[in-house]
């Protein structure tokens, strides 16, 4: 407890204004006023005395029948509606924070909700098929906080992708985390216009719940900056270690966009060939894709596909690259391990308590196996090191993981209000054991796990509905939620449909990705030109130009939680110009880079926070803050700037 020191220190930042007069009671951090909207508390967060963060209204699904509300405690930062309701602030987990705390026997639903307001900008919650930095023009239709997916199935308003944490960040010094037990439900902009809103709802996919909670922290600090480094130490553990130091700087090449799933052998040897025989032998890894296996879930090569997988992966490491291989948490019915599986209750099982059969993108009766179980964990994790002994391979990329990928009703093992997001954190965990060139698609409460994190499939497209104009915003998306290791998608995206990527398309998304965390290649840039080629030979030089700079970054991760990859606002946390910068980004506090994103475009406006930046393109001298409108950047020129001083 803090009491003392937020008194002292934070007077006012979290308090109740509950009369009609102005400030009856101050605590914390709170302010809450007089109620309007049916049963509704006004609530200000703040930072001090008179310094107002946030306005929000609490309550709002309270019915007008549970009548007036009384204080409960004698300090008036509790107040109750009789025995329906009760919603009580507390002292934070540290100084600068306070807690809001709803508890309720009778209702079903509890909803806050704080209003979006000229010039603040939010942060945060997870990664979106449509991405936007910041988020706050992305409107999103309440829906379930959970890790959801980029299928099609999905319906991509209300649910979130692979990476989705309970925090959120706002501009002018304020952070918000929602305890992670709370079955939490999450609007913006839609349900109620306007406003940012949180709903705790006895629903699927939670665990029904007795009593109703809805518990959540407020931090507040003199800027965005810190008010981020506040709640990210105090919220989320730092990752225990840097992932592979190779693929931070080299390369990887998945076979995944190329080849979708026509993969054999002889592809794959040709494929890791032609990487080495076009200038690109200085890569980390070649990684095998979908369709490898006898059947899906079976975890052993396909005879006729691959019919001496070890001598493939000799052959390729014999090229100086190690190889890794997709795998999943599926078992399709038809796969003779299914039944082994189903018989020692290693898949999930549903209420009923027999074995779930759930549905993917590679099959439509399937189990999934139920990583919250030890003894289902070590049969599958035992079955990839046999794998990795009989073959040589390096490690797994992980797909899925996502908890609407779940059977229904699904039952876990564990502490039932963690469900569902409990298996995905499990999931991330197991993958994370197979070593610094293990990546997933997922995330959930897994910042101290090592391993790469990768942006969910890309589209063959321009825009922010998950082409390339997304991937700068979701990369600070991903980072600002505490996963500093980011693993791109690939350049150029992953060519579905009728989608291929232009020439150039190609080249800015390149030049994009030059001093991200990772560089995924599938679709391979000799199919264009040599210029192509060419470029992107000259990024990864530069690349490797910076590689103390990127792998300095990745360490300060450890240290202190920091993001590889930075807002610019992280420069300048005071410049009101950086908030809404999502075209740009920093490779630690030195490295400024600002590529092309929009079609036809050959030069751009490039915004400079305060310092002396030294140009890497022609090495002009900048002083700033200040923009730089038009600046030139035609198709071989990736504009990045150099801070200095």
């Amino acid at each position: 407890m803090h009491r003392a020191g937020i008194i002292v220190a934070l007077i006012g930042i979290l308090s109740l204004d509950i009369t009609n007069g102005r400030s009856v009671n101050r605590f914390g951090i709170f302010n809450i006023g007089p109620k309007n909207e049916e049963n509704a508390l006004d609530i200000q967060i703040s930072f001090g005395v008179d310094v107002i963060r946030a306005h929000g209204k609490l309550g709002l699904s309270l019915p007008a029948a549970v009548g007036e509300w009384t204080h409960c405690n004698d300090d008036q930062t509790c107040v109750q509606w009789g025995d329906f309701a009760t919603v009580e602030l507390k002292d934070g987990s540290a100084p600068g924070c306070g807690r809001v705390e709803w508890t309720t026997t009778y209702a079903r639903e509890i909803e806050d909700c704080y209003d979006i307001e000229e010039g603040v900008h939010w942060y945060g919650g997870g990664e979106t098929h449509t991405q936007t930095w910041p988020i706050e023009s992305n409107a999103q239709g309440e829906g379930a906080h959970i890790t959801g997916g980029g299928d099609s199935i999905q319906k991509y308003d209300h649910y979130y992708l692979g990476v989705v944490e309970n925090y959120w960040l706002l501009s002018n010094g304020a952070a918000l985390y929602v305890d992670p037990d709370t079955p939490l439900f999450f609007s913006l902009n839609t349900t109620r216009p306007n406003r940012v809103c949180f709903i705790a709802r006895d629903e699927t996919p939670f665990t029904k719940r007795e009593p109703l909670t809805l518990k959540y922290e407020w931090c507040t600090a003199e800027n965005v900056k810190a008010a981020h480094q506040l709640a990210i130490s105090t919220f989320f553990e730092k990752p225990t270690g840097i992932p592979d130091e190779v693929m931070l700087v080299q390369p990887l090449w998945s076979t995944w966009a190329e080849y979708k799933t026509d993969v054999n052998q002889t592809i794959v040897l040709d494929f890791a060939r032609r990487v080495v025989s076009e200038g690109f032998g200085n890569s980390s890894h070649i990684q095998i894709d979908d369709d490898w296996e006898t059947c899906y879930g079976s975890e052993e090569f396909s005879p006729t596909k691959f019919p001496d997988p070890k001598t493939m992966v000799d052959a390729i490491k014999a090229m100086n690259m190690r190889v890794t291989l997709w795998v999943h948490p599926f078992i399709n019915y038809e796969c003779p391990l299914f039944t082994e599986a189903m018989s020692n209750g290693y898949l999930v099982k549903d209420a009923k308590g027999k074995t779930g059969i759930t549905d993917w993108w590679q099959g439509s009766n399937t189990g999934i196996i139920d990583m919250t179980n030890p003894d289902a964990v070590t049969w599958w994790t035992d079955r990839l090191r046999n794998l990795q002994e009989s073959t040589g391979i390096d490690s797994f990329k992980f797909d899925a993981g996502e908890t609407f990928l779940l059977p229904a009703s699904s039952v876990l093992t564990g502490e039932s209000d963690m469900w569902p997001q409990l298996y995905t954190t499990k999931y991330v965990e197991t993958c994370a054991t197979f070593g610094g060139l293990a990546e997933t698609r997922v995330a959930h409460l897994n910042q101290k796990d090592v391993f790469f994190v990768r942006m969910s499939d890309k589209d063959s497209r321009w825009g922010n509905n998950n082409g390339l104009k997304a991937m700068i915003p979701a990369l600070l998306q991903m980072g600002i939620v505490g996963y500093p290791y980011i693993l791109p998608d690939m350049i150029g995206g992953n060519a579905y449909g009728d989608e291929m990527p232009s020439k150039e398309m190609y080249v800015r998304w390149m030049q994009l990705n030059i001093f991200m965390p990772a560089v995924q290649f599938s679709l391979v840039p000799w199919k264009y030109d040599s210029e192509t080629v060419q470029i992107c030979l000259d990024v990864l030089a530069q690349r490797e130009m910076y590689r103390e700079e990127i792998l300095a970054a990745a360490r300060q991760a450890v240290e202190d939680g920091s993001p590889i990859n930075r807002p610019i606002w992280w420069v300048d946390p005071t410049d009101e110009n950086t908030f809404t910068i999502g075209d740009a980004y920093m490779l630690g506090d030195n490295i400024l880079v600002a590529p092309v994103v929009e079609e036809g475009a050959v030069s751009r406006d490039i915004y400079l926070p305060t310092g002396t930046w030294r140009s890497a393109v022609d090495s002009a001298v900048h002083v700033g803050p200040q923009w730089l409108r038009n600046y030139p950047a035609p198709l071989n020129v990736t504009p990045f700037f150099i801070k200095t001083a």
